[in-house]
């Protein structure tokens, strides 16, 4: 007697055995299938994150190399010719290309502000220094291969105004340094 009144305190009135076996299965399905929503959802997010990460990259690469691509066609576009007289003071007859880059584009950046290079001296003991005449003017410059050619043009042509506005004559301007400029 004990065990129908177990047995019929969860079996509700006008259930079944079997009606309780077939709730039993049917939550246990429920539970399936809303794992495999939640599967399909993960999957779903970590494909879309996947997807947009890979544009990204190939985005980047596309831009990269055509930045690369542009910048290849432009170094090999800008071939300058060295109108001015190169002297070299320590005897030697070769000029490295680096050398030769450098005073074609420090020639023309001069040409850009309005004044044109004359004579470029590569001093004797002073491997990464070039003295530099422009025309018309009695003094020459100092420069640095280590500084931009435009930066030097810029602080030469700067250091010649002000050398104008004071009415100085100087024998050399030297523009080796970031900003400054000294004159003798």
């Amino acid at each position: 007697m004990r065990w129908t009144k177990q047995k019929t305190s969860r079996i509700k009135r006008g259930q079944t055995i079997v009606a309780e076996r077939e709730r039993a299965e049917s939550e246990s399905e429920r539970m399936q299938i809303r794992k495999k929503v939640r599967r399909k959802r993960a999957t779903s997010v970590v494909l879309v994150i996947l997807m947009v990460t890979i544009l990204g990259l190939l985005a980047y690469m596309g831009a990269k190399g055509v930045a690369e691509e542009v910048a290849q066609v432009t170094e090999k576009n800008n071939t300058y010719v060295i109108a001015a007289e190169i002297v070299d003071e320590s005897g030697n007859s070769q000029i490295s290309s680096r050398t030769r880059e450098y005073i074609g584009l420090l020639e023309q950046d001069f040409k850009d502000m309005g004044y044109t290079v004359t004579r470029v001296v590569l001093p004797a003991g002073m491997s990464r220094q070039l003295y530099v005449d422009l025309n018309g003017e009695e003094m020459y410059f100092k420069v640095s291969m280590d500084r931009d050619t435009a930066v030097t043009a810029e602080d030469a042509v700067r250091m010649l105004k002000y050398l104008r506005d004071k009415d100085i004559h100087p024998s050399y301007v030297d523009v080796r340094l970031n900003g400054k400029a000294y004159y003798k």
